[in-house]
Parts: C-alpha cells; structure tokens; sequence
C-alpha cells in the first residue's frame, strides 16, 4: 500500500477516516452523479445474540451500528417477542466473524 494526492477515474483506493457505508460516491462536489444501489440477496440465516456482560451495552450497540454501516448483508432487529436481538446474514461463517470482530475490536463477549 503506498500514499497517493490523487486518484484517477478507474482507480481503485483506499480511504481511511472517512465516516461512510458500503454503497457510498464520492465526487468532487461539483458533479451530481449517484450509482446504483447494489444488489444485496435475501438474508440466509439468523442468530440471537446478547453481551455475556450488560455492563459492554454501549461498545455492544456501537460494534451493531458500525458492522451495519459497513455491510449491507449485515442486518439486526430486536424481536418483542423473545425480548431478544437478532443478527442476520448471509451464513453460519458469516454472523461468527462479527460475533468475533465485536470480541476482538470492541471486547464485548457475547452469547448467541
């Protein structure tokens, strides 16, 4: 990975510190274009999952809300039901990586 002052159009970068969602366009400010959204399949499977500690609630709902920024196959919702949150995705492989990346990047234990 190198640093670079500019990229042209076709180039693919990288781009740190920008507060933004998988889906996002960036222009320079004067042109108006917007792409497509993407097309995201139906959902495939679903987990109840909580913090093992009610004292991580905060770190708990702010891995949440980033995770869903970032990937549009990422979804929760709380069922009223069951009283319990719900994280859906595209895969057993798929929801076990966020269960670990909230243990490992925000250290939130949780049980699903």
């Amino acid at each position: 990975m190198e640093e670079v002052n500019e990229v042209g159009a076709g180039e693919i970068c990288a781009v740190f510190g920008v507060d933004c969602a998988s889906g996002d366009t960036f222009t320079d400010g004067q042109l108006g274009y917007c792409m497509s959204s993407m097309f995201v399949p139906e959902l495939v499977m679903s987990l109840s999952i909580k913090p093992k500690n009610n004292n991580h609630l905060q770190q708990f709902s702010k891995a949440i809300a980033r995770f869903q920024r970032e990937d549009p196959t990422f979804r929760v919702h709380f069922d009223g039901e069951s009283e319990q949150t719900i994280i859906s995705g595209m895969g057993e492989l798929h929801l076990e990586v966020y269960v670990e990346r909230m243990r490992r990047e925000y250290g939130v234990d949780c049980v699903t």
